[in-house]
């Protein structure tokens, strides 16, 4: 897969995430918490491989060309990693506890992915797009 077509899946993959956290807050509404938790896991393992592509992948890109420093913005973005997948793991918890509980993480969790997704998408994505292309056209034969 080329570098372009993966930021168009992790983009992809974004969304998807934005839709299970939704079904996940349906499903417990609607008391359902075999389903919730069906989606919680399967939201778990997209999550873990989207952290790995983004990390191995856009990082580096970032990092290689402009070094750490140049590339502060994302790793910043990058390091919100944790604090959602630290969430995600309190609202899987959570999920076969209390509606209460759960309705607050799940907000908590949708709002921390919003904000991390729109950092990817408006600022880490198109700078690493670029910084690929740059680089192609640099390392054309003359």
């Amino acid at each position: 897969m080329g570098f372009e077509e993966l930021i168009s899946v992790l983009i992809a993959e974004h969304a998807e995430m934005k839709k299970d956290l939704a079904d996940v807050k349906q499903a417990v509404t609607k008391r359902d918490f075999s389903s919730a938790s069906k989606i919680l896991g399967e939201l778990d393992r997209l999550f873990k491989q989207h952290i790995s592509d983004e990390e191995a992948q856009v990082l580096r890109i970032l990092i290689d060309a402009y070094g750490v420093g140049g590339a502060d913005d994302a790793i910043k973005v990058f390091r919100q990693h944790r604090p959602i997948y630290g969430l995600m793991e309190e609202v899987k918890r959570l999920a076969s506890l209390s509606i209460e509980e759960l309705a607050s993480d799940e907000y908590r969790l949708r709002q921390l992915l919003e904000e991390h997704t729109l950092a990817e998408e408006s600022r880490v994505f198109p700078r690493a797009i670029s910084t690929y292309k740059d680089r192609a056209v640099r390392d054309l034969p003359d």
